[in-house]
């Protein structure tokens, strides 16, 4: 399922549909820092693309995955699903077997989010993870080179660890 958002100067509100008609759940969040302090990154970014920088590879676009990165003066949160996600009554996941219960499970937890805050130092974007799918992240930085032309953020993140994923370029539109 996809939700909807909208975005003012002093709120975002996020509404997600429900798994059966009638039902669902908007949440409310309130702005924590003052519209002042803007970046070349502040904003609402959709996700485009990512390609792996050492193989050129695409790895994925935004038929394969969902995502939006919002940065306000000095905090960020990045939200990532994969696209194609199915999505199923209670009543009709209660009659499959219990493999494919499994599976259906497996592929609703194709998603990644962090936030935390952020600096801009010339073409450096330096994250600090308060939040984290995974935990051993908290508390970590990510430094990245960024660039910003028009409505494009280009983000070129390097391999965290030799054991980690690909060095990569991701790119977002500007959503607002």
């Amino acid at each position: 399922s996809i939700g909807t958002f909208s975005a003012d100067r002093e709120q975002l509100t996020v509404a997600l549909p429900g798994r059966q008609a009638g039902t669902g759940s908007r949440v409310v969040y309130r702005r924590l820092e003052p519209p002042a302090g803007r970046t070349p990154v502040t904003g609402v970014w959709a996700f485009v693309s990512e390609v792996n920088t050492e193989t050129g590879e695409q790895i994925h676009n935004d038929s394969t995955w969902s995502g939006l990165w919002l940065f306000t003066g000095r905090h960020h949160c990045l939200a990532r699903m994969e696209g194609g996600r199915k999505t199923l009554a209670d009543a009709e996941l209660a009659k499959l077997a219990t493999e494919k219960q499994v599976e259906y499970y497996r592929q609703l937890t194709g998603y990644s989010s962090t936030a935390g805050s952020y600096v801009v130092d010339g073409d450096t974007l330096r994250r600090t993870w308060l939040i984290s799918q995974g935990p051993d992240l908290v508390g970590e930085q990510s430094i990245a080179t960024f660039s910003v032309e028009g409505d494009r953020l280009t983000v070129e993140l390097p391999r965290r660890s030799p054991d980690s994923g690909p060095a990569a370029r991701v790119i977002y539109r500007r959503v607002e």
